[in-house]
């Protein structure tokens, strides 16, 4: 990796001044945001922070008279082959703030103001910068700050403001000729940091993959999706937790790990090639010899190979619609009522009704639930709409069969226990039709443990053990032993779950996988 580093005031950077590096070569261009990177997004406690640290420095340079200067951290930059440009890799949330604050200043002191927000681009005539922003939601935000700051230079931060000295401002320029090793090392500061999210930082890796003429495109498509975090978070759990290649998920206290599995798993071990969607068809063989083949599967396989740039863009976009309206659909709508016995009902509806209605009422589950919604996107990939509802009660069955055989909570490391030793998510990959999938899940058993089970408890354990069973209709005596409680909730749900069965399924068919390119998810 060729890279080079200096340090500089922020004036001499906003100035495009030639910058001296430690090895005697000299940095000169003009700053530029690639179209590519993620929407400036600081905000008004952004900068309050900013400007609240930036007096501290004042207060101490008043008292101990340093020669010292602000230390704003590193920024860095790849360096452009073809027109010489500075494109900002890490830094733009910073030092977009900065040139507003030094805009506003400026503006402040001059009677005609010769600085310029139009349209997409931003001119301050303190320094030779002009910056532009593509995304509207840069503009917006460019736009509110603009407001606030403007507000202020009568305001809390007037004298802040008044004495801002971009001469008095150091920072460490890492610059590189290779975009690859910008990003790289971009990479390595933020697994290691704490500043940005595994989606954040995969997101300028696959963007640099795609076509330059199709990059505004698909930057459009990705900011478009919203938080990926949460379904980021189930693929990294359906990848990891298999048999043949167990890892550990990190756990949600530890985000720097969190954000090197994601880094690692959906950006540097991507490959390079087409957009590939890895899926299942069906070939029906008739009498006469001949046979029909139909596509059984029309998305992404979660634990398929992927590929940089539009390959692993198209596969997110794909497992973010299914959770949205499957899963997502479930915190945002109200409880609904449904006659569950009425088999007229579309399968859609009963499922609704029991994830909206159970599934997202239980307290003391999180952890559970994080594995029972991989479950599902996986199915609903694999199976589509087919037997969702019968699907969702026996993945329930098995997976949350810990929240009643164990002792105490379910903590979240032992989740992984869990899935090694009873390996759920392999069974639904496995498995070739919904009725494969559902003898799978039936030959698990569990025994509920009576521990907290007792009359004079009124713990999670028991409320639970009530709550599913009114769910399903099924009455307890609550004054019944623990060991009674514990029994009926057994036999009671494995009366009603495991007799509920996929409907018949054609004949003389052979499922195989296949590998299709330019799916769009």
């Amino acid at each position: 990796m060729s890279v080079e580093v200096a340090s500089c005031t922020l004036a001499q950077l906003f100035s495009s001044q030639r910058i001296v590096c430690a090895n005697n070569t000299e940095i000169v261009g003009e700053l530029a945001i690639p179209e590519y990177q993620r929407p400036y997004r600081w905000g008004e406690v952004q900068i309050k922070k900013l400007l609240s640290d930036y007096q501290l420095f004042l207060d101490d340079l008043l008292q101990n008279q340093t020669l010292y200067g602000y230390y704003l951290g590193s920024v860095i930059l790849h360096q452009s082959a073809e027109n010489g440009q500075l494109n900002i890799i890490d830094g733009q949330q910073r030092l977009t703030t900065l040139a507003l604050i030094i805009y506003v200043q400026h503006l402040s002191r001059i009677t005609k103001a010769t600085n310029t927000f139009d349209d997409n681009k931003f001119n301050c005539s303190a320094f030779e910068l002009s910056l532009s922003y593509d995304s509207p939601e840069s503009q917006q935000q460019i736009v509110k700050n603009l407001a606030w700051l403007n507000e202020q230079i009568k305001g809390d931060y007037a004298s802040q403001i008044a004495t801002f000295d971009a001469h008095k401002i150091n920072l460490t320029l890492v610059v590189t000729r290779s975009e690859d090793d910008a990003y790289r090392f971009f990479e390595t500061q933020n697994t290691g940091g704490v500043r940005l999210s595994g989606p954040d930082i995969i997101k300028a890796h696959h963007l640099r993959a795609v076509e330059r003429q199709s990059q505004n495109e698909f930057a459009a498509k990705w900011e478009a999706l919203g938080d990926l975090n949460p379904v980021v978070s189930s693929i990294i759990k359906g990848r990891y937790w298999q048999k043949l290649y167990n890892r550990i998920v990190p756990s949600h206290r530890q985000p720097h790990l969190v954000r090197s599995a994601v880094v690692n798993e959906l950006g540097e071990s991507t490959g390079k090639g087409e957009d590939i969607a890895f899926g299942r068809f069906e070939r029906a063989y008739l009498p006469d010899g001949s046979q029909i083949d139909k596509q059984a599967q029309q998305g992404y396989e979660l634990r398929q190979p992927l590929n940089s740039g539009v390959n692993t863009i198209h596969y997110l976009s794909y497992f973010e619609q299914l959770r949205d309206k499957y899963l997502k659909s479930g915190l945002k709508q109200k409880k609904i009522n449904v006659n569950t016995s009425d088999i007229s009902g579309s399968t859609l509806s009963r499922f609704f009704h029991f994830y909206r209605n159970l599934i997202c009422q239980l307290d003391g589950c999180s952890y559970l639930k994080g594995l029972y919604d991989t479950a599902l996107i996986i199915y609903i990939s694999q199976f589509g709409e087919q037997q969702l509802d019968i699907a969702a009660k026996k993945l329930f069955r098995v997976i949350y069969s810990p929240r009643v055989s164990n002792q105490k909570a379910v903590r979240e490391s032992s989740i992984s226990a869990f899935v090694r030793d009873t390996p759920v998510l392999d069974w639904i990959t496995a498995s070739y039709t919904p009725k494969m999938c559902f003898d799978y899940l039936d030959r698990f058993s569990f025994m509920a443990d009576p521990a907290n089970l007792a009359v004079d408890k009124n713990s999670v354990k028991k409320r639970f053990v009530f709550n599913v069973l009114q769910h399903l209709g099924i009455e307890l005596v609550k004054d019944d032993s623990a060991q009674a409680i514990a029994d009926n909730y057994t036999a009671q749900l494995d009366a009603y779950i495991l007799p509920l069965s996929a409907e018949a399924e054609p004949s003389n068919q052979v499922l195989t996988r296949k590998s299709s390119g330019g799916l769009h998810g």
